[in-house]
Order: structure tokens, then C-alpha cells, then sequence
């Protein structure tokens, strides 16, 4: 599943302050697996959009538009220039970037959990 379709659900989901329970309740499914739809780990069916669109009130395309979207970084770069390796190059960089964050918040985890402090 796309990432940005996965964002785009969450930020609907945050919008309308809906918690995951209540959303993994009308997909039937479990919150884990909803949470995994979120994050982009798992497929979602068009069946499944279309529930959410219908509980929340709203076009599937308002969350399918989403998925082609690229993520932040790409469509500032696509200000600039769009050729096909200048966008692949971007979008490698943020893949970058967000794997380097997922260490960050690890290390600090780990200092705060063996109490070093800077």
C-alpha cells in the first residue's frame, strides 16, 4: 500500500478525532492491522476505503487522490524539475531521511532507558 494513501487516512482519521479503535471496529478488523493500513504496511481493499469514506462523510477520492501524490519532499523538489531521475533520487533521500529519524528517536529511547544524559 502506499504510504501517502496511509497518511492521508490517518490525517482524515485525526481530523474527524477519531481513535483507531473506533476506526478498525467499522473495518471489522483488528487495531494492529488497522494501524499497519496507517503506517503503509498493509494493503487496504477499496472495499475498505469505501467504508471509511462513507463513515466519515466523504468522496473515496478524497483519500484515494492521496495515493498519487508523492511524499513531501518529492512534490517541493517537482517545483524545480520533474525528470523521472531527479524524482526517484528525492524520493530515495526521504526514504533516507525517515529511516535516519527511526534511529534517532531509537537512541534517545536508549539514553533516556540507561538514564545518560548529554
Amino acid at each position: 500500500m502506499s504510504y501517502a494513501l496511509g497518511m492521508r487516512i490517518k490525517e482524515l482519521r485525526t481530523e474527524h478525532k477519531i481513535a483507531q479503535e473506533k476506526m478498525a471496529e467499522i473495518l471489522d478488523t483488528t487495531r494492529q492491522r488497522y494501524s499497519r493500513f496507517e503506517s503503509g504496511q498493509v494493503d487496504i481493499s477499496f472495499v475498505e476505503i469505501k467504508k471509511i469514506a462513507d463513515f466519515l462523510g466523504i468522496p473515496t477520492t478524497a483519500i484515494t487522490s492521496a495515493q498519487e501524490e508523492k511524499k513531501e519532499l518529492v512534490a517541493l523538489f517537482r517545483e524545480k524539475s520533474d525528470k523521472p531521475e531527479a524524482v526517484e533520487a528525492v524520493t530515495k533521500i526521504a526514504e533516507i531521511l525517515k529511516v535516519f529519524h527511526a534511529h534517532e528517536k531509537l537512541y534517545y529511547q536508549m539514553k533516556v532507558r540507561d538514564g545518560i544524559e548529554d
